[in-house]
């Protein structure tokens, strides 16, 4: 078949690629997590590569299963960048595709000039699925020849939970039809300009996932503007106590660092009523679902009973964290921070894991010694100190992701237009420190310092304590990790309970504290342009005095650890 790559690999795997190439200039390694379904939608030769897969890869998975995008970011020469799906090695790509239980890879190949997708791959009730969406779509599809079939077992796709997947290649003239005026390079790409046929094509894929799921009703898509929500009340065994259709208020949000919460307000019948009298705290935990989509859930903290109305309030999972303790000692001496977050969650729940999962996005690059003893201090709060100094982490769902504090992926562009309400721009100066102190160690004997005067601020020393740190070189790295975010001051924008206009292309259930936004905004006196990173989310959607049901609002609050650009 012509148009199938025929020229050899540059490098023979990732470490190879990794090892001549440079992160954040040659590539970028993207990942977007779902708590919807463990399904995963990946393009390992996405960006330059083979332009176009990324961005179909992107949308399918949007709000519905997990993403993985390994990006060339080349002016020219991206192909270099190209490593065979057999040999595909890139740890996170491996780690998301072993997760899953069905997994989709997107691919590009020239083809013979016409727009067509070569299907392949082992998992052939999928593949099967999808094809006849895309034909029914109005798309032509064949089934791929040997060369691009995705049937080696040693093929990524088929490396998860059923070892088998669905390749999708799609020629040059099919990707080049995604976007305007047939150009698929990279400021057509970022620009977020798209055509009817990618949008066409998308759906007719994720129509496959959402009847496969049969996530939505009657009507319902996964992209509505007016969202529809319902929760579930689940025992910690897993039996189902109460489904709640319908809910006059809904109220869910993500944290940065700490533990997010939820509410919801039912107005039961006799039936639902019955169930909903049944709740306890920390017994149950509490999912909410957005257009048939599980978005947020955790343990019931407490709920309120009264006449026709139920009131439940919840945490995300890592509130148990907060009510654990170090159940056994151990001491690290140079270890990545992501591995010592990793074994203070993992012991926390080792007694009594009530459900969750760990995804470490990167390592922070920070290593460093700590000290934890056998039943001093709560694990969140150990947890925390950690986010102080090197990593981030996120709970979504069942799922505890930690980030390294650098990690920057954006998930979407917001402009004035999009918040027609308008923002506030705001300067943190409190969090300021031109000289950071960390005494560490049990009786403080270990001092890191880092930073001094500022030609700018001139001086500003911060004093912080951290009895875990045991090594002088983990003391200065603390305080090299605590002056990097809080010199210059960081700059903040916040929605403040402002709605993020239904058309703006963002996908909430994407909307993940530690990744970021791109942000432009000229409406007050601090012009901002600039990547910043998602450090809160509230979604809020309740009925109106005449019980009409008030557009779902979104706020969303993004922080840069610096000085905005320009």
């Amino acid at each position: 078949m012509s148009g199938v790559r025929a020229v050899p690999d540059v490098y023979g795997s990732y470490a190879e690629l990794a090892a001549a190439e440079e992160e954040g200039v040659a590539y970028e390694r993207r990942q977007i997590p779902s708590t919807a379904t463990s399904w995963a939608s990946i393009a390992i030769h996405g960006g330059g590569i083979e332009p176009g897969s990324g961005e179909v890869s992107r949308v399918v998975a949007a709000g519905l299963m997990n993403h993985y995008e390994f990006a060339g970011l080349l002016r020219s020469g991206n192909s270099r960048l190209h490593v065979t799906s057999t040999n595909f090695d890139e740890p996170i790509a491996e780690g998301i595709v072993a997760a899953s239980t069905r997994t989709l890879s997107f691919h590009g190949y020239t083809g013979d000039g016409t727009p067509v997708t070569a299907i392949g791959g082992l998992d052939t009730d999928l593949r099967d699925k999808v094809k006849a969406a895309l034909i029914a779509a109005g798309f032509a599809v064949i089934d791929a020849p040997q060369e691009i079939s995705g049937t080696n077992p040693n093929n990524i796709v088929n490396e998860n939970k059923i070892l088998a997947g669905v390749q999708i290649e799609m020629s040059r003239p099919l990707r080049d039809s995604f976007f305007p005026n047939g150009n698929s390079g990279r400021a057509s790409r970022d620009s977020g300009a798209r055509t009817p046929a990618f949008y066409a094509y998308v759906a007719a894929i994720r129509q496959v996932v959402v009847s496969y799921f049969g996530f939505l009703s009657a009507g319902a898509r996964a992209d509505d503007c007016d969202a529809e929500y319902s929760a579930r009340v689940v025992d910690r065994d897993g039996a189902i106590v109460a489904e709640a259709s319908v809910l006059t208020d809904v109220e869910w949000s993500r944290l940065l660092n700490d533990t997010s919460t939820a509410q919801v307000t039912v107005m039961p019948d006799e039936d639902c009523c019955q169930q909903m009298g049944q709740v306890r705290s920390w017994r149950h935990q509490l999912y909410i679902y957005r257009n048939g989509v599980f978005v947020w859930g955790g343990p019931i903290l407490s709920v309120e009973w009264s006449a026709g109305q139920v009131d439940v309030f919840a945490a995300d999972i890592s509130a148990w964290l907060a009510r654990r303790v170090p159940h056994q000692g151990l001491v690290f001496n140079d270890s990545d921070l992501t591995d010592i977050a990793s074994w203070l969650i993992r012991d926390a729940f080792e007694p009594d894991d009530p459900g969750h999962s760990v995804n470490v996005v990167g390592e922070a690059g920070v290593r460093g010694g700590r000290e934890y003893r056998r039943n001093i201090g709560q694990s969140l709060d150990h947890l925390k100190d950690l986010a102080e100094t090197g990593i981030d982490f996120t709970v979504v769902g069942s799922q505890i992701i930690i980030l390294p504090d650098g990690w920057s992926q954006s998930v979407g562009q917001l402009i004035d237009a999009d918040l027609p309400e308008g923002l506030v721009v705001a300067e943190d100066g409190a969090a300021l420190g031109t000289r950071w102190i960390v005494a560490a160690g049990q009786d403080g004997e270990l001092v890191g310092d880092a930073g001094g005067s500022d030609a700018y601020y001139g001086l500003l020393e911060r004093y912080v304590e951290q009895t875990s740190i045991k090594t002088q070189a983990s003391a200065h790295s603390a305080a090299r990790a605590l002056l990097r975010s809080s010199l210059p001051v960081p700059v903040f924008i916040d929605t403040r309970e402002v709605t993020i206009a239904p058309e703006a292309n963002i996908d909430v259930a994407s909307l993940v504290p530690g990744w970021s936004l791109d942000i432009s905004t000229v409406t007050t006196c601090r012009d901002i342009t600039q990547r910043l990173k998602i450090v809160g989310v509230t979604v809020r959607m309740g009925s109106g005095g005449d019980g009409a049901v008030v557009q779902e609002r979104v706020q969303v609050q993004v922080a840069a650890s610096g000085a905005e650009a320009g």
